[in-house]
């Protein structure tokens, strides 16, 4: 999943944004089939969620090392 493909699905899912959400949910399935596409999917997120963060759009959470990313719409 690259960067852009990313930043517009959480675009397009940003009003479900309320509360925090694993940003794994929003991977496309097609993404969770193999290893290399689950990193793939995981990389494009964590990139697109850096972007929009930098935007001002959304919110990143990490509770601890290694832990599920969530992301939340800013408000």
């Amino acid at each position: 999943c690259t960067t852009d493909q990313a930043i517009e699905i959480i675009k397009k899912n940003i009003n479900n944004l309320n509360e925090w959400k694993e940003i794994y949910g929003f991977i496309p399935k097609k993404f969770k089939k193999t290893k290399t596409l689950k990193k793939s999917g995981i990389a494009g997120f964590f990139a697109a969620s850096l972007e929009l963060t930098k935007e001002g759009l959304i919110r990143i959470m990490q509770k601890k090392n290694f832990d599920k990313l969530l992301i939340k719409e800013r408000k």
